[in-house]
């Protein structure tokens, strides 16, 4: 499943209750005048820190994102397309 998201407003990401086996794909796009935030709710990501979302206007970023039935884990596929 691919998800496509573009940020009007920083914004708060909250991730469905975790089913395993479950995956997606996550296009997160910034608008026309970019430099919006995202915070990650209920995603385990590499290290514990989460990515810094490209801020440019009309830039791309592309995140991959894994359940285990309890959690949820997120990875950086690439920034700034």
């Amino acid at each position: 499943t691919v998800q496509i998201i573009t940020l009007t407003g920083n914004a708060t990401i909250t991730m469905p209750t975790a089913v395993a086996g479950k995956s997606f794909i996550m296009l997160l796009k910034q608008d026309g005048t970019g430099s919006l935030t995202v915070t990650w709710s209920t995603v385990t990501w590499p290290s514990g820190t989460a990515p810094t979302v490209t801020s440019t206007a009309s830039k791309m970023d592309i995140y991959s994102f894994f359940s285990d039935g309890t959690n949820w884990y997120g990875v950086t596929v690439g920034q700034n397309y």
